[in-house]
């Protein structure tokens, strides 16, 4: 393009020159005793645009020259680096059809030519996991790291990921918490970390991340809350810790974040492991002094299930909280449970009636059975139960003969239901400890 251009600007300053010189040619002597040359103007500027152009064709062709080797490295690397491209381009397309071996030793090839092999030594790492060859994605990951050392971060992260497909969670574990000492506002890095503790039943140390996992806003607000009340019940429920006397209980409890202890989940967690070791007195005081600090219908059924020797107190508890809260039917529930701890048995009923009406709560209509059956109606408690199994199964058609069954239905005596209990439906003689 330069040479065209300069060609141009030649035959324009030519055409300027032979022009001028038409009209006043004029002359240039050159005399270098005993020579003398007179040449007329217009033709000694044309020679010295042609020598001018002459020794610029030369100087760049003599340039050209040097600079040569050069080019054919660059167009040799050009070529290089579009092989490897391609290459690269059959390894992850490999990985999406599917072909690990093949996706595996396409995305190896020419890494050296390759800007991007961080990529490819990841996604080899994963077509080797793929074929159940965990050395090698160590390898792989290993080759990614020397290479790119920076990106320490991302790589273990890839890494964690793996190991958790994998089912390595406590190097999943060991990884993620080595990551969150270097980077604790990650925000991947603590979602892997919650979802290894969940996997590993780790529940204090998951409980302990919680905090962590909000400022961050790791998850949506409502997967957050469901999140952490599983791990506060899971942690406050562990058998073990009805193991031996109930100070464990009491040591879950108390080593929990401030702000936790406060927690409806948390306090019913801890409730549900007294009244399991038999403190019930204790976990009535705790139901009671949460739900005067903050109401909550999950706390006040559970509430219904502390039997203690100050009975009449309690369902006077329970009746002035309904006058100020209405008609809750976790309350109702409550209050029927404890009605019939009094021997009000017309009362109870009432009240299971219109928690059955209101939820449709398996629990509650299992318990107005059994109630029914107390009070000498028998033909009305199978009806109770035959609806409590259909709640059960979250249909109104059951796939058991029970269902069209009238014999089987009488089967349902009094007797059957005491001896098949624990297999097949929560009935109880009375309401004990969900």
């Amino acid at each position: 393009m330069r040479l065209v251009i300069f060609i141009l600007i030649a035959l324009t300053g030519g055409l300027a020159l032979s022009m001028y010189a038409n009209h006043d040619p004029g002359y240039i002597v050159l005399s270098l005793d005993p020579y003398t040359v007179r040449l007329p103007l217009a033709l000694f500027v044309l020679f010295l645009l042609m020598a001018f152009a002459v020794l610029y064709l030369l100087i760049n062709a003599i340039v050209g020259l040097f600079r040569a080797p050069k080019k054919v490295s660059k167009w040799r690397k050009g070529k290089q680096e579009l092989s490897a491209q391609q290459y690269t381009m059959k390894g992850f397309a490999g990985l999406i059809e599917g072909n690990w071996s093949d996706a595996e030793g396409n995305l190896l090839s020419k890494l050296d030519h390759n800007n991007a092999s961080l990529m490819n030594y990841l996604g080899a790492a994963y077509a080797a996991q793929q074929q159940g060859q965990i050395a090698r994605r160590n390898q792989h990951l290993k080759a990614a790291l020397d290479a790119h050392p920076r990106q320490e971060l991302a790589i273990k992260l890839t890494r964690s990921r793996m190991q958790i497909q994998a089912g390595e969670f406590g190097d999943a574990r060991d990884q993620l918490e080595y990551l969150r000492l270097s980077a604790p506002r990650n925000v991947a890095v603590a979602r892997l970390l919650a979802d290894v503790y969940r996997e590993l039943n780790d529940w204090p140390a998951l409980v302990q991340l919680m905090p962590a996992l909000g400022k961050l806003k790791a998850f949506p607000e409502d997967e957050l809350k469901a999140r952490e009340k599983f791990a506060l019940e899971h942690h406050l429920e562990a058998p073990a810790l009805l193991q031996g006397d109930g100070s464990k209980i009491d040591e879950t409890f108390k080593a929990l974040p401030r702000k936790k202890k406060k927690d409806a989940a948390a306090v019913a967690s801890y409730a549900r492991q007294l009244i399991r070791s038999g403190e019930v007195e204790r976990a009535e005081s705790v139901i009671r002094k949460a739900l005067n600090r903050e109401w909550n219908p999950d706390l006040v059924k559970l509430y219904g299930l502390t039997e203690t020797k100050h009975g009449r107190d309690q369902l006077k508890l329970l009746e002035s909280w309904a006058k100020k809260y209405g008609d809750d039917p976790q309350l109702t529930f409550a209050m029927a449970r404890h009605h019939r701890r009094d021997n009000q048995l017309e009362k109870a009923k009432e009240l299971y009636a219109q928690v059955v009406a209101a939820t449709g709560d398996p629990e509650a209509i299992a318990e107005m059975g059994d109630l029914l059956e107390q009070m000498g109606d028998p033909e009305s408690a199978l009806l109770t139960y035959k609806q409590g199994l259909k709640a059960m199964a979250g249909s109104d058609q059951l796939s058991l003969d029970v269902a069209n069954s009238e014999a089987a239905l009488v089967a349902l005596d009094a007797d059957a239901v005491e001896t098949d209990q624990d297999n097949a439906m929560p009935v109880v003689s009375g309401p004990t400890p969900a």
